[in-house]
């Protein structure tokens, strides 16, 4: 039987222990999830990739590392670019994407108090502190490591996001 497509609304989290308290929760989630579905706050998607929330099967390879590719796929996910002067007033839940070009990709979940967090990869700690260990208030200018090109900000819609689950998570 064919899975159909999840449709759900996610609220921006008003803070960081808001943002993890599921992980807290259920200790075994973040082993099933990557920074995708953990800033987008689904984490019955799994290990997400930009592009294809409906088509779990995707794949993210080295050359869709690029800012412009980036923001295709996330627009075909259904995300909505915005402005940084957008973040205060956005209700629905708002990632930042981060890449090393041509190599890989990273996003970071948006928190009402202006802070932000991440997890490290799938099945890595969630954390909201960047490679200098202070705490995310600008993903802009925030240490992140590897990642040294800043893609943009993008929120989910009102109307909310389909994705499909993730066979493989401890939610299901």
């Amino acid at each position: 039987m064919k899975q159909k497509p999840i449709h759900v609304n996610v609220d921006c989290a008003r803070d960081f222990a808001a943002a993890v308290e599921p992980y807290i929760q259920n200790p075994n989630l973040y082993k099933s999830t990557n920074c995708y579905s953990y800033a987008l706050g689904i984490p019955e998607a799994g290990i997400a990739v930009p592009g294809h929330l409906t088509k779990p099967e995707g794949r993210l390879y080295n050359y869709m590392a690029r800012a412009d590719y980036m923001r295709k796929l996330l627009t075909d996910d259904g995300l909505i670019e915005i402005d940084h002067a957008d973040l205060a007033r956005v209700q629905t839940q708002v990632i930042a994407v981060v890449i090393k070009e041509y190599f890989n990709g990273h996003v970071l979940k948006y928190h009402k108090d202006g802070t932000w967090s991440y997890q490290d990869g799938a099945g890595q700690p969630i954390t909201n502190l960047d490679c200098d260990d202070k705490i995310i208030t600008d993903p802009r200018n925030a240490n992140m490591g590897f990642y040294d090109e800043f893609v943009g900000y993008f929120k989910l819609p009102e109307t909310g996001i389909y994705y499909k689950a993730n066979k493989q998570s401890p939610l299901l």
